[in-house]
């Protein structure tokens, strides 16, 4: 423990002069604040969490007020139980701060620890390291979750059949805003983010790496916790390089009850590159749109079906937009699974394919695209019928 002018006098405080905190001492570690007797001074700054400059040191007021200590932002004391040590701060949450090391380490307590002390709204930003993760990460509504880009990393090596990032109240919640990270799944079916209950939120500048088979990158099926009016804006998927056979799926809007009658609706994906994932988009949902997407090096593009339990519903049908995708050496660009799922889609450029649209019945579907001799015809909701092979050869329907 030692005074910020060098000196190593236990608990000695900094001059006064010029300082208007009188009783400022310095330690070296968080664990250390517990041991300085509260009646020695009011501000403590701490060097770091495990080591000085580790990112999780700050400034510490002591209150009386009782506080429910979480080792990150409020401390107890080994000398009194009436009171806390206070971090001073503003603006966002470092998860450094709570002991996260990016290390490669298992940091899952302390990146939870940041996050549960940010519910209520705040953000938790996540510098740049490599983080491992053993078991789902609960995002409270309203929190936003940062990163610093690619240096941001997320190894997910939690269960099959959980996501790295999930609602914390997963039938209903809204307002997260997810952001500049990269985040690793390396459990066979597992997920990179589980939208179950997430709705009216964001995801921004993602990448996700799917380094075990049969994974999704964002994986959200319905029965009242569809996630509804999102926004994707340049998420990145990859899956591993056996693309026709791996079963990763990047956005995987699907059904996981045979009484399903819905999955996600009404979300829009713009931007983003989807590569070597065996299925790329496997929508089951409605009104969801999809813009600008680049597509690359997988069996199946976007594949349109409908929930098993609205099989016999009235309002069977689902439609969906694709608009300027860029799709290169995926085998079925589109598949039609059921008749009722309708279709919409511009597609900017196609190579590489084997087929672009593959029909069950193209009514009700627009598909406009100059790179496929054999599309059938399509007809549009005025009736309109238009066959591409005349655009192709120049000609107007």
């Amino acid at each position: 423990m030692c005074r910020c002018d060098g000196g190593c006098d236990a608990f000695s405080p900094l001059p006064a002069e010029g300082n208007t905190m009188e009783h400022l001492f310095v330690v070296d570690r968080l664990a250390e604040l517990q041991t300085v007797p509260p009646d020695s001074g009011q501000y403590v700054q701490v060097a770091g969490y495990r080591q000085p400059g580790d990112g999780g040191g700050g400034l510490f007021r002591w209150t009386s007020q009782p506080a429910v200590a979480n080792l990150g932002t409020v401390l107890a004391s080994d000398h009194s139980e009436a009171g806390h040590w206070q971090r001073l701060y503003s603006g966002a949450i470092n998860v450094r701060w709570f002991g996260a090391s990016g290390d490669g380490r298992d940091d899952t307590a302390a990146l939870q620890s940041a996050l549960d002390t940010a519910a209520g709204g705040a953000t938790v930003v996540v510098p740049s390291g490599v983080y491992r993760v053993g078991r789902p990460l609960k995002l409270h509504q309203g929190v936003a979750l940062i990163g610093d880009g690619l240096g941001s990393v997320l190894q997910y090596d939690g269960p099959a059949a959980t996501g790295c990032l999930q609602s914390h109240q997963p039938a209903k919640s809204w307002a997260f805003h997810v952001a500049r990270l990269n985040i690793e799944v390396r459990t066979k079916a597992a997920y990179g983010i589980d939208l179950r209950g997430m709705s009216y939120s964001r995801f921004d500048d993602l990448h996700l790496h799917l380094r075990a088979s049969n994974t999704s990158g964002f994986f959200g099926p319905g029965n009242g916790v569809s996630p509804y009016y999102n926004l994707f804006t340049a998420c990145h998927i990859a899956g591993t390089s056996d693309w026709s056979t791996n079963q990763c799926v990047g956005f995987d809007f699907c059904s996981d009850a045979k009484e399903q009658r819905q999955s996600a609706n009404s979300n829009s994906v713009i931007g983003g590159r989807i590569s070597t994932c065996q299925i790329a988009v496997r929508c089951l949902g409605t009104g969801n749109m999809f813009y600008g997407q680049v597509l690359e090096s997988g069996a199946d593009g976007y594949v349109f079906d409908v929930p098993p339990g609205r099989l016999q519903d009235a309002q069977l049908g689902t439609s969906n937009d694709i608009i300027g995708c860029y799709s290169e050496h995926v085998e079925r660009v589109i598949v039609q699974k059921h008749r009722s799922c309708f279709v919409n889609a511009l597609l900017t450029m196609v190579t590489g394919y084997r087929q672009v649209f593959e029909a069950i019945d193209t009514t009700n579907c627009i598909v406009i695209t100059s790179h496929d001799g054999s599309l059938p015809q399509s007809r549009s909701f005025v009736d309109r019928r238009i066959d591409f092979r005349q655009l192709e050869k120049g000609r107007s329907p």
